[in-house]
């Protein structure tokens, strides 16, 4: 992968992704009633903000709020 960019079968798919970290952390923002920095580090923090960048596993394909409830459903397990 080139420094910053994201890639699936030889595709750039960079704005693909940037637009699906937008969605996710605007949806985890108004559910959780977080401002977007806020929101933008829980995310950047979690399990699932780890898998969308494994473009191999096509997380980045489904919808933003496929990702969001996954994102949820990583909240709310036990530590």
């Amino acid at each position: 992968m080139a420094e910053g960019k994201y890639f699936f079968n030889g595709k750039d798919i960079t704005m693909n992704i940037c637009i699906q970290i937008r969605d996710v952390v605007d949806i985890i923002q108004k559910q959780d009633g977080l401002s977007f920095p806020d929101a933008m580090v829980a995310f950047y923090s979690s399990k699932t903000y780890e898998a969308l960048q494994n473009t191999e596993n096509t997380l980045w394909a489904e919808s933003a709020g496929y990702i969001a409830d996954r994102y949820f459903e990583e909240c709310a397990q036990p530590a």
